[in-house]
């Protein structure tokens, strides 16, 4: 939680580790706390949630114990609240401050516990339908192959998320596996296969979205310079057309900090 500057910096930031087993009940009330303790001057309050939401309603979450929620009713404020999906958030972030609204077609993908994506199509947000637009972590990538939280198989942030990749590599922190990946011939390999899956995923999302940008999220991001250009080599294999050649793939730059700058900027991208 984290209060945000007109320009795009965070003044204050809390973080609150919550068990997994408690209702949203105890997120709410710990987000009506913080806000009740800092709204002074605050014009608005943004939320960004890891699934899918709409009118102000968390719709569902594939990892959270989150459903059905009408949010409005669980912030005691009197202050306008926006929704959006977390990953939404973090490319509304790096696409206002960093890129400075420049390209016409962009996405980021956000890989943390799961995979999500924002989309902006011709300068403008994409959300979909549904609002569920951008949730290519549930694209299977792999026929019948690993089971997904959603109730699939094979799904693509089951390969690609940094969950996985500590686990798989019996790592602890990013920090301590880009440190072993350069010592360990076993676990190196293990990261090619790695990449190979996350390049597939990324052709993917360019064939659908034939965008001009597509950023890596999250906090891998901060070791983009020990792998962006082998992912960009593999995913030149894999794409469809020449055109795609030229995608600019690259890492964010505002790492975990993108996803509450970019809830700050909902009320600015996002109408009900």
């Amino acid at each position: 939680m984290g209060v945000v500057n007109k320009d795009g910096k965070i003044i204050n930031k809390e973080i609150f580790n919550y068990p997994s087993i408690q209702s949203e009940n105890v997120i709410f009330d710990k987000i009506s706390e913080y806000v009740s303790k800092n709204s002074k001057n605050v014009k608005s309050i943004g939320i960004g949630v890891p699934g899918i939401v709409r009118d102000n309603q968390i719709i569902y979450t594939c990892n959270l114990p989150l459903e059905n929620i009408n949010v409005k009713k669980l912030i005691k404020t009197d202050l306008p609240i926006y929704l959006g999906n977390d990953a939404v958030c973090a490319t509304i972030a790096e696409y206002h401050y960093i890129d400075n609204q420049q390209h016409d077609n962009y996405l980021l993908m956000t890989i943390g516990t799961g995979v999500g994506a924002g989309v902006i199509l011709d300068k403008k947000l994409y959300l979909g339908k549904s609002g569920a637009a951008g949730e290519i972590g549930h694209m299977v990538i792999e026929r019948d192959g690993i089971q997904c939280n959603c109730g699939r198989k094979g799904c693509f942030e089951k390969y690609v998320s940094i969950k996985k990749l500590l686990k798989d590599t019996g790592t602890e922190s990013l920090k301590e596996f880009f440190y072993i990946v350069e010592r360990n011939k076993k676990i190196a390999n293990m990261f090619d296969k790695y990449l190979n899956d996350l390049a597939e995923g990324i052709a993917n999302v360019i064939n659908v979205y034939d965008v001009d940008v597509v950023v890596i999220g999250g906090s891998i991001s901060w070791f983009g310079d020990k792998y962006i250009h082998i992912l960009r080599s593999k995913v030149k294999e894999k794409i469809y057309n020449d055109y795609t050649y030229k995608v600019n793939i690259k890492c964010a730059k505002l790492g975990n900090d993108a996803g509450i700058i970019g809830a700050s900027l909902l009320s600015k991208y996002i109408k009900y």
